[in-house]
């Protein structure tokens, strides 16, 4: 759509059309003309859309596609304070103990494992700003958010006895894995996952004593990498060694804003950002990713950020300092499909790794940036992760 008169003309409503002078009658508008009047009467016969639409074309920010409207997502991020404390915010906000305990009780015994729990800590996540269960239990321990959803679970290899002949193929390795999806999923939902990793501990087959197997969540030709489960496990026996699990859950917003759109928004947003480089060219391609503070922390100071030192410097004893002046942002979990957009500049610090680059994410409804990595967004990642020479997926 070309402007705003050529969207007028083309909408109907009740057979009625708006003249493609509209823009001019605006401009000419007065309350006392009977002209005035009878077009104020169309317009509020129209759908709220064509009203938003109006509102976008003349510099609101709200996007429109057809009849629908979209309101940004994107909020100014907050601060928080880098603390390993707990507020009693944060603790009432949390699960109480009993519920911690018996949550992690009925999961174990879901899986097969009746070990009685021995120990539970609320603690905090201070670099994800998240609060956390801490659970022990007899052979090992286990992570649950604050809102008692399953996150992870470790039982060392000591635990079990195992077999001297424990090398399997890699095609026992696919079959155990699905196998092994349907046990440990908390949600039943395996069909809904594709398995995106599988890789041995060793080089070669036959002495491989550990198997890990990534799965991820599909939504048509996208995957989700926000929702994964992650799997590692001792063959022949079968023994679980690790469980990894996130749910964050992807919103499969509609697609409005064009690859040339979001080209144009990233590289206009980066110009402003990036003044010591130019740009030799983009790229861009759908994916799904989550929102987060990359694009905030390297515009507030880009050399720093290219350092890795906006908040932390490194110290003489090998450990890190927290600056005096940092200052921590946090977004809402919130997992979108975007336009991935890689910036790619005229200069390289590393040859073998190409000219250097940002990816900016664009909301594919709204066309606002809601995040960014320093080299490649989750399309990329996935592709690089499934295409890797000790990666024995199905190909």
């Amino acid at each position: 759509m070309k402007n705003l008169d050529e969207f007028l003309y083309k909408f109907k409503d009740d057979e009625q059309v708006i003249p493609h002078s509209f823009t001019d009658t605006i401009k000419n508008f007065s309350p006392k003309s009977k002209e005035s009047r009878n077009l104020i009467m169309k317009v509020n016969t129209i759908k709220k859309s064509i009203i938003v639409a109006t509102s976008l074309l003349l510099g609101s920010g709200v996007v429109f596609a057809a009849t629908k409207t979209y309101e940004n997502i994107w909020k100014q991020p907050e601060t928080y304070e880098f603390s390993y404390e707990l507020t009693e915010k944060e603790k009432q906000e949390a699960i109480s103990e009993n519920e911690a305990r018996k949550r992690a009780s009925e999961y174990l015994s879901k899986i097969g494992l009746n070990d009685e729990i021995s120990g539970l800590g609320l603690t905090k996540d201070i670099f994800e700003n998240e609060v956390i269960w801490n659970i022990g239990f007899e052979n090992g321990t286990m992570r649950m958010n604050s809102k008692g959803e399953f996150e992870s679970l470790n039982i060392p290899s000591y635990n079990y006895k195992i077999p001297y002949n424990y090398g399997i193929t890699k095609e026992d390795a696919r079959k155990t894995a699905k196998e092994l999806l349907s046990k440990y999923n908390p949600n039943n939902n395996d069909n809904e996952y594709v398995l995106v990793s599988l890789k041995r501990n060793m080089e070669d087959d036959k002495t491989s004593y550990i198997w890990y197997a990534t799965f991820y969540k599909k939504y048509g030709d996208l995957i989700n990498q926000f929702e994964k489960i992650d799997i590692g496990w001792i063959p022949t026996i079968n023994g679980l060694y690790s469980l990894n699990i996130e749910n964050s859950k992807y919103e499969n917003n509609e697609q409005v804003i064009s690859k040339e759109d979001a080209i144009r928004i990233a590289t206009e947003k980066d110009k402003q950002v990036e003044t010591r480089h130019n740009i030799a060219s983009t790229e861009a391609e759908i994916g799904i990713d989550k929102m987060n503070t990359e694009v905030v922390y390297r515009e507030k100071n880009i050399e720093n950020y290219d350092k890795g030192t906006i908040n932390f410097i490194p110290s003489e004893n090998g450990k890190v300092i927290m600056k005096d002046d940092a200052v921590f942002y946090k977004v809402e979990n919130r997992v979108r499909k975007v336009w991935e957009v890689t910036i790619y500049y005229d200069y390289s610090k590393y040859k073998e790794n190409g000219p250097e680059r940002f990816v900016y994410y664009v909301d594919v409804t709204t066309g606002e940036i809601i995040g960014g990595s320093r080299w490649s967004g989750a399309k990329k990642q996935i592709t690089q992760l499934m295409e890797d020479p000790y990666n024995f997926i199905e190909k």
